[in-house]
């Protein structure tokens, strides 16, 4: 679909308070930050073995937003590009990251990703976007990657998780909220040019316990149900998923 933009996201974040609402999800004690600072290491770790196993490190973050990602990865990657659909998300990322080249517009009707890239972000996007768009923007962003580069995507509202539960209990709720299966997330990366190596999954409990039970004790199991040990056998029932695929040659 050959658009200016997609769903309602580059007309929802047009205005400071929203950007700052959007922000406020990961403020610190949030279930947001709880579920970044499990994810995190865990991604640096798999840049930072790119990084030794390339000498060099050119990332791109597509649907940036306000760059909490890019900020993580600075002092990982030898060079960082930013790109988002809102000007005003780009802003933000522009501020938290001067390190960074940020692009603002639709990569499927504007040339914005330079490259080649040796790895590539795309974090809380494919739920988000409408089906249509999925593959391809993923094809495009394939296009702009090197042969073999690391594509490293999410998805957090993986089906089957007590997410799904969640989302299916309020009577009251307008609309269920999307959710993905690994199967769908295969078959996208598939039509889209990638192979999927690994996952990983994050956030046994999702943010409705967190606010109706201790969220302490809550974390804490988190925690140790996101160690290798117990992953095996916890990771496919998470909340979160974190996938590593290889751009196909």
């Amino acid at each position: 679909m050959m658009r200016s933009g997609w769903s309602n996201y580059e007309t929802k974040f047009v205005d400071e308070e929203r950007v700052e609402r959007y922000n406020r999800q990961y403020d610190e004690g949030s279930y947001d930050d709880h579920v970044w600072r499990l994810e995190r290491p865990v991604l640096l770790d798999v840049l930072r073995s790119e990084r030794a196993r390339r000498g060099c490190l050119r990332v791109l973050d597509f649907a940036c937003g306000t760059g909490r990602i890019l900020r993580g990865l600075e002092g990982v990657a030898d060079e960082l590009t930013g790109v988002d659909i809102s000007a005003e998300m780009a802003k933000h990322a522009a501020e938290a990251s001067p390190e960074a080249l940020i692009r603002t517009g639709c990569v499927l009707t504007e040339n914005l990703l330079a490259g080649p890239y040796d790895a590539v972000t795309v974090f809380r996007f494919l739920l988000n976007a409408p089906e249509e768009v999925r593959v391809p923007v993923l094809r495009k962003i394939r296009q702009h990657m090197e042969p073999g580069a690391l594509l490293i995507l999410n998805n957090h509202g993986h089906c089957p998780s007590l997410r799904s539960i969640a989302v299916r209990v309020p009577k009251s709720r307008p609309e269920r909220p999307n959710e993905l299966r690994h199967r769908d997330i295969i078959e996208l990366l598939h039509a889209s040019g990638f192979r999927v190596e690994s996952r990983r999954g994050f956030s046994a409990f999702p943010p409705v316990l967190h606010r109706n039970l201790p969220a302490a004790a809550l974390r804490r199991a988190d925690a140790v149900a996101c160690r290798p040990p117990l992953q095996r056998i916890t990771g496919g029932l998470m909340v979160e998923q974190l996938y590593m695929a290889r751009a196909v040659r």
